[in-house]
């Protein structure tokens, strides 16, 4: 276990002026620090327009599914017997994939917080 007993050091400077002994040491030059540090920043992400043509094509998809299915429950098209539960699985499964990146993509559109094309994967 660390002892608590040992105080902190001062980091050293690595500018090439001298420190003057006149400044406070309860006050510290933030001068001396990079303030722009490639650490800090956000990196620019090349926007997946790939993907999100994808995730639309999908929330399409899922809806046109839902909508014969709901044809086919209330027997306006004509099809095999139980065809409506096969077009309701069809839409669940690509509904819910398309409108999930789909939101991902609007809300990193709109600046929310949080929320970057980095979390759409690419295709």
């Amino acid at each position: 276990m660390r002892s608590r007993t040992k105080g902190y050091e001062q980091l050293p400077v690595q500018s090439d002026e001298p420190v003057s002994s006149s400044t406070s040491s309860k006050k510290t030059d933030l001068s001396q620090y990079k303030l722009d540090d490639l650490r800090f920043e956000q990196l620019r992400t090349e926007v997946p327009v790939g993907s999100i043509v994808l995730a639309i094509f999908l929330m399409v998809f899922g809806i046109c599914s839902f909508i014969v299915a709901w044809l086919h429950a209330t027997q306006q098209l004509l099809g095999k017997q139980q065809a409506e539960i096969g077009f309701t699985i069809i839409g669940f499964m690509t509904f819910i994939p398309g409108w999930y990146h789909c939101r991902i993509a609007y809300y990193t559109w709109r600046g929310y917080r949080g929320y970057s094309f980095d979390r759409i994967p690419r295709c």
